[in-house]
C-alpha cells in the first residue's frame, strides 16, 4: 500500500508489461483504481511517449506537474523497479523506429522559429503528415483493425458520429459509405435532433465514433445510448484512456501530428479510407 499525496493507493499484484502495448492495456485496465495525480502520470505517458522515453525524472515531473516521487509511486504501482526501468519500454519503441524521434525533435525545432513563412508551414504539415502516417502503420493493431471489420461486414445500418475537428472524418464516411450502398446514417445534432438520430438503433446497428481530446461530450452520450440500445461501438481516438475505450467493441488508436497547436487529420482520413475500401470489397 503506498500513499499517493491524495489518497491511498492498493498496489496491485500485477504481471509486469514487456512492450508498450501491453502497458498501455494494463493502464486502460487499472484507470479507475488510480487516484488523480497517477491518472495525471497515465494521461502524459499514452499521449507523449517520446517524452517518457528521452526525459529526465525531473523534466517530466514539470511538465506534469507532478512530484518525481508521484512518477516512482506511478512506476511501483504497475511492477517496476523504478521509473527508470519503465522509461525501457519507451526507448525500445522509440529505438525500434528511431525516424520517429528525429522528426520529433525536428518539429519541436521548428515550432521555435520567431516567425513562419508560408513556404515553411506547407513543409512542416507536410512532414507532420507523413509522420501521422507512419505512425498508424507502425502502431496500428492489424487485428484490431480486422475486428472493426467484421463488426461493420456484420451489421445491418452503420450510425456514424464525430464532432468539431472531426467532424470531416465522419461526413467522409457517410459519404463513402452511402456511395458503396451501405445502409448508414450521421449523428450529426443538426436541427437540434441530438439522441432522435438514434432512434432506429438495435442490437443489430454498428456505430462508428471517432473522437479524440478533449472528447466530445455528444459523442460520449450518442455511444452511451447506443450501447444501452444494443449496438456495437468501434471506436477511432488518441488513447487507450479514451473516456470511451472501456465501451468500444473494437478500438482504433490514431496518433496525430501536432504543428503549431494545429492538429493534423491526416491518419484519420487514411483509416477512414482503409475502412470504407475494405468493407466494399467484403460486401
Amino acid at each position: 500500500m503506498i500513499a499517493s499525496g491524495e489518497s491511498v493507493v492498493e498496489i496491485a499484484p500485477l504481471t509486469l508489461p514487456q512492450d508498450v502495448e501491453s502497458f498501455h492495456a494494463l493502464l486502460a485496465e487499472q484507470q479507475p483504481q488510480l487516484s488523480t495525480r497517477l491518472k495525471q502520470v497515465a494521461k502524459y505517458v499514452v499521449d507523449a511517449p517520446q517524452q517518457v522515453a528521452f526525459g529526465t525524472l525531473a523534466e517530466i515531473a514539470q511538465q506534469i506537474g507532478v512530484t518525481s516521487s508521484t512518477l516512482v509511486r506511478f512506476a511501483n504501482y504497475f511492477g517496476f523497479s523504478g521509473f527508470s526501468e519503465l522509461q525501457k519500454l519507451y526507448k525500445q519503441q522509440v529505438l525500434n523506429h528511431p525516424s520517429n524521434y528525429r522528426e520529433r525533435i525536428r518539429q519541436l525545432k521548428q515550432q521555435d522559429r520567431a516567425q513562419s513563412t508560408a513556404n515553411s508551414l506547407l513543409h512542416e504539415f507536410v512532414e507532420g503528415g507523413r509522420l501521422s502516417l507512419a505512425l498508424l502503420e507502425q502502431q496500428l493493431d492489424t487485428h484490431k483493425l480486422q475486428s472493426a471489420l467484421d463488426l461493420l461486414s456484420a451489421a445491418e445500418d452503420i450510425y456514424i458520429c464525430g464532432v468539431r475537428r472531426v467532424y470531416p472524418v465522419a461526413s467522409y464516411l457517410y459519404y463513402a459509405l452511402t456511395q458503396l450502398e451501405i445502409r448508414c446514417h450521421l449523428v450529426n445534432n443538426q436541427a437540434e435532433l441530438g439522441l432522435m438520430q438514434l432512434k432506429w438503433v438495435n442490437t443489430q446497428s454498428v456505430l462508428i465514433a471517432i473522437t479524440f481530446s478533449p472528447y466530445s461530450n455528444f459523442t460520449q452520450e450518442v455511444a452511451h445510448v447506443a450501447k444501452e440500445k444494443g449496438a456495437k461501438l468501434v471506436l477511432i481516438t488518441d488513447s487507450e484512456l479514451s473516456p470511451l475505450a472501456a465501451l468500444a467493441d473494437s478500438l482504433l488508436i490514431v496518433h496525430e501530428s501536432e504543428i503549431k497547436s494545429f492538429r493534423s487529420l491526416t491518419a484519420t482520413i487514411c483509416l477512414a479510407q482503409t475502412l470504407c475500401v475494405s468493407l466494399g470489397y467484403a460486401k
